[in-house]
């Protein structure tokens, strides 16, 4: 209305003063095409003889605005001042106004100008990488036009429609733009952006869709050492993470316990405290995984459970019988060697009577037998020296062993083989074996008592 009415008032000046032959000014506008967020330069170029500070310049839709002659508007300002909205072809047109002895002078008005505004140019969403995990994270790029001066950028997703307003160059992870989104993974997540500009705050139109893929979390990978334990001894527990993941916490279990414990990712247990946990006794294996929490502001995200790894789990006793039977005969406890006359017969089930000295060095060389000393044996005893033997140290118990079976020797030894073999060694002890049968009646007469190994 105020503008309307200094309108009136130039009008009702330029006819009072119409005598004064005044020039029309000339309007161009540069560049003729542009958005709501550009920039056009209207210039009211007046004639050089005529000194003006101020132009003024209006659309034929309707508003009038006092400007220096040379004025930069954006498509914004000029729909402003039109009152129209974009798309719109706007006709301008400029006078000025002339002080001559004290009265004021308007000029003629200028040939019209056409300036075509279009909507503001949409901007174009970048997003790198387009394929992640809860836990990795995605930069999103609103890029808009160089020329616009932008107040924020607005993000949004198509499921959730939930717009954020963020900078222009914006990173998340993979959880916040679910939660964004409305969405759990795995999902592909459609993202769109727009801006407003600092003048007048309009609005941009919206940009394409661009698509980010979001996956689980990678498991871990769960590692024991050692595999096999006794309960007094320790384990170590390494739940490996992925190297890009910020992890919050590792979490433990069983599959017989299902008793989760929260520990950091490298963890010692003892094989009691395992079992405690698997709710199990040994002897045992015990089935254990891990997973891992990934925190991102107030959400926590959870990954994926690893392959199960296996732990053996003995009481010592077991453990330290299981260690001594596969433990190999050391040079030291074979180093006595059994010296028979004969070599070893098959075990027959007659009983006969037959003695011997059998004797035992620690050295290598050759050796001699002795005289037989009559004894009275069963082949039946032989398996009760197997049982014995399975009892006894090594060294001994070979001894015993082959003892038994050279009390059976005389079912194939004769006279003659008895003599064989007279040569001269060096024996450090000498033992005398006897089959446990009652003594023959030489023996008793003796007074002779023996011991199943007696040293000389």
């Amino acid at each position: 209305m105020a503008g309307r009415l200094l309108f009136v008032i130039l009008m009702y000046c330029f006819h009072m003063y119409q005598a004064q032959d005044l020039l029309p000014p000339t309007l161009t506008v540069n560049p003729p095409v542009i958005t709501e967020t550009d920039s056009v330069t209207l210039h009211c170029q007046t004639p050089p003889s005529v000194s003006v500070s101020q132009c003024y310049f209006y659309t034929l839709s309707g508003g009038t605005r006092v400007f220096p002659c040379l004025k930069t508007l954006t498509g914004t300002e000029l729909l402003q001042m039109s009152q129209q909205r974009s798309p719109a072809d706007l006709q301008v047109k400029c006078f000025y106004i002339v002080t001559f002895e004290g009265s004021n002078s308007l000029s003629p008005h200028s040939d019209p100008s056409s300036i075509t505004v279009h909507n503001p140019l949409p901007p174009t969403l970048t997003v790198n990488p387009p394929v992640i995990t809860e836990t990795d994270s995605v930069t999103l790029h609103c890029q808009t036009p160089p020329s616009v001066s932008v107040l924020h950028c607005y993000f949004y997703t198509l499921t959730g429609l939930i717009v954020r307003g963020f900078s222009c160059l914006k990173t998340l992870t993979g959880t916040e733009l679910l939660l964004m989104s409305q969405q759990r993974s795995p999902a592909e997540v459609q993202v769109k952006c727009f801006y407003t500009v600092t003048f007048g705050g309009s609005t941009s139109p919206h940009s394409d869709p661009s698509s980010i893929t979001v996956h689980n979390p990678l498991p871990p990978t769960l590692t024991v050492n050692p595999p096999v334990i006794t309960e007094t001894d320790s384990v170590t527990l390494h739940c490996q993470t992925p190297p890009s993941v910020s992890v919050s916490h590792c979490y433990f279990y069983t599959l017989s316990g299902l008793i989760v414990r929260g520990f950091s990712c490298l963890k010692t247990l003892t094989g009691t405290e395992l079992l405690k946990m698997s709710q199990q006794r040994s002897p045992v294996e015990v089935q254990v995984k891990c997973f891992y929490t990934v925190k991102h502001g107030g959400s926590t995200s959870l990954s994926p459970h690893s392959d199960p790894s296996s732990i053996t789990v003995y009481n010592t006793v077991e453990k330290e019988s299981s260690t001594t039977q596969s433990i190999a005969p050391s040079n030291d406890s074979t180093g006595l060697t059994v010296i028979s006359p004969y070599p070893f017969p098959p075990v027959t089930p007659a009983k006969q009577t037959s003695g011997w000295t059998v004797v035992m060095s620690k050295n290598t060389g050759s050796s001699s037998s002795s005289s037989p000393t009559p004894v009275k044996a069963a082949s039946a005893e032989i398996w009760k020296f197997v049982a014995v033997v399975a009892g006894c140290g090594v060294a001994v118990g070979v001894i015993l062993l082959v003892s038994a079976l050279l009390c059976n020797n005389k079912i194939t030894a004769g006279p003659d083989e008895v003599k064989r073999q007279d040569t001269k060694v060096e024996y450090s002890d000498t033992y005398h074996m006897y089959c446990p049968e009652e003594p023959a009646a030489s023996d008793l007469k003796m007074g002779q008592m023996y011991s199943p190994v007696q040293s000389h």
